[in-house]
């Protein structure tokens, strides 16, 4: 797809509203690439459509091409304006909308990798999410987005340079300033879990590598992510099985011991719980 053809497109959008969306179709644990991109696309809210407030377990970076979005990062605000990029871990806490009176036109890739977490904290990027004047990246969003409509089979190889494009230029815009603090307890324990979701992790472990006491662990991480460690863990989990039920051809076994459960019954109860469905349930719809 072109760069004009993606802007008729977006004006398209601007007047009825909404979303053009690509998911990628591939298992995330068997690409060599550092960077895996899990969906992106282009967006226009005219104003009406409410509140964003999903819960996913990637990195999702907006990229404002007109009018003003609002969005809430824990218990601040942020202004997301034309040629600003927003990075937001949606793992915590977040919302966003058009701000009053506008249409909020973007663009938006969400990914994981393993090097994500390190320039969240170092660039200071929970604490100020919003990087001005990087309308020049666009041109990487659109060929990000232009690989996942295309689904072919050398997609990752394509879209890891420009992802890498993207982190440059935010380095180099944050370079001058960047935070050096230690990071917080909640993002050394997130990064951890996120690494080895197969694993059998506890309350315990979980403080010990925070360097917390268990009570103080969950008051922080209460106060970033709404929730518990725990409920956090099994959220991603259940985001991770989603996406392997979709691409994979695993059995509903070797899936739950990929989300870190000995017991496929477990699995199924946590799993229906979450989606509404079961396992194979989700997989039949998913696949039609």
């Amino acid at each position: 797809m072109t760069l004009a053809l993606s802007w008729t497109i977006l004006a398209l959008m601007k007047m009825n509203g909404g979303t053009e969306i690509y998911f990628h179709s591939s298992d995330p644990a068997v690409s060599p690439w550092p960077y895996q991109v899990a969906a992106g696309g282009r967006t226009h809210d005219p104003g009406n459509g409410g509140i964003v407030d999903r819960k996913y377990h990637q990195h999702t970076l907006i990229l404002t091409l007109s009018g003003e979005g609002w969005i809430r990062v824990g218990n601040r605000e942020f202004a997301a304006e034309e040629s600003c990029l927003t990075w937001l871990d949606t793992s915590r806490s977040y919302a966003h909308r058009a701000a009053p009176g506008n249409h909020w036109s973007y663009v938006w890739v969400a990914l994981s990798g393993e090097t994500l977490d390190s320039f969240f904290i170092q660039l200071n990027l929970s604490t100020e999410p919003v990087v001005k004047e990087v309308a020049d990246l666009l041109p990487d969003f659109e060929g990000i987005i232009q690989q996942l409509a295309n689904q072919n089979t050398s997609m990752d190889a394509y879209m890891n340079p420009h992802v890498a494009a993207i982190l440059a230029e935010l380095f180099t815009k944050r370079a001058g300033t960047p935070s050096h603090r230690e990071a917080d307890p909640v993002s050394i324990v997130m990064r951890q879990l996120r690494m080895d979701l197969s694993r059998n992790w506890d309350i315990t472990a979980m403080a010990a590598i925070a360097g917390l006491s268990q009570s103080q662990l969950f008051r922080r991480f209460q106060a970033a992510t709404e929730t518990s460690p725990i409920s956090w863990l099994r959220r991603e989990r259940m985001v991770l099985a989603e996406h392997l039920l979709t691409v994979s051809s695993e059995n509903v076994s070797a899936v739950a011991q990929r989300c870190g459960y000995a017991d496929p019954f477990h699995f199924s109860r946590d799993f229906k719980r979450h989606c509404g469905r079961s396992p194979r349930a989700f997989r039949e719809n998913a696949r039609f």
